[in-house]
Parts: structure tokens; sequence; C-alpha cells
């Protein structure tokens, strides 16, 4: 398998947050779509989070709960050899070092990252980040039920947010 790229950051407007994952999954390259796969609760939390009814909703209307309150998404790996959606798989990473400019550029407030690998990527090959590491939103993350993850999530982007 050659070498995987990921996406360009999902901005819009000025984002005051920025979400960190660590690279797209096969089924996200596949659908050119962040958090592309149906298992990966990362769309129903956002939703959740912000008291929206997650009701299959297009990408677009995902992408606008985001934007709507400034949050942004990128991935703290540019480029990677992978064979599988596991992190544990990803060989040769080509990490975002751009990613301290654009927190910069764009004036970031919060950062979270999706998930310890995102914060260990990142560690590793970006330097430290100020930011908060919550549950990863992965399907293979069981290690806290639904419930527990976005409580998390909630209250984080919610302090946040506050003041927007």
């Amino acid at each position: 398998m050659g070498e995987l790229t990921a996406f360009l950051p999902l901005i819009e407007g000025q984002p005051r947050v920025l979400i960190l994952g660590t690279f797209p999954s096969p089924v996200s390259r596949e659908k050119r779509e962040y958090y592309g796969n149906p298992r990966n609760q990362f769309w129903k939390i956002v939703f959740d989070a912000q008291n929206l009814v997650f009701d299959n909703p297009s990408y677009d209307e995902k992408k606008a709960a985001l934007f709507k309150n400034g949050i942004a998404l990128w991935d703290v790996i540019a480029s990677c050899e992978a064979d599988s959606a596991l992190d544990t798989s990803i060989r040769n990473p080509v990490y975002n070092t751009r990613l301290p400019m654009f927190i910069a550029e764009n004036k970031i407030t919060a950062i979270f990252f999706n998930g310890g690998n995102a914060y260990r990527f990142c560690k590793r090959g970006i330097g430290t980040i100020d930011g908060m590491v919550l549950p990863s939103t992965s399907p293979a993350n069981a290690r806290l039920k639904y419930p527990d993850k976005l409580l998390l999530w909630s209250e984080a982007l919610r302090e946040a947010l506050a003041d927007r």
C-alpha cells in the first residue's frame, strides 16, 4: 500500500475551537468525509452536545453543525502508510507541522484531541500543543460507554464556547 494523504482542514469563518484527530480511516477516505465511518460516534456526539437532532444528517448538515459554533477539524498526521483504520497500523507518518501556524493564524482558543493517540502522535511529531485530550469517538474505543463520552465532550465544548 502506498502513501495515504489526509484531508485539508475543515474550517469556515473564524473558528475558536479546533478538534484534532489522528488520520482519516479507510471509510472516511473512501467517502471523502471526516469521521465517515457510521460506527464512529463523533458526529452524534457533536449533535447531541449542541442539543441538535441527529436524524441521518448529510455531510453538509454535519459541517454546518460545527461551523455555526466556530469549530474546525484537522488531523495531526498529514500522510502515512496504513493497513487498517486502527492507529496502530500507521507507519511512516509525516506530521502536520503546519498545525502551530494554523492555530496562531486562526486565533484558536481551545484545542481538543479526539483520543490519546491523536495527542501522542502530535507530541511525538509536532511538539506539545496545549489542548485537552477527550475520549476517542472511534468504534475501537469501547472503554467508555456513549453517555460517558458525551458528558465529557459536552462539558469541554460548553466551556470552550461559553461566551460565543
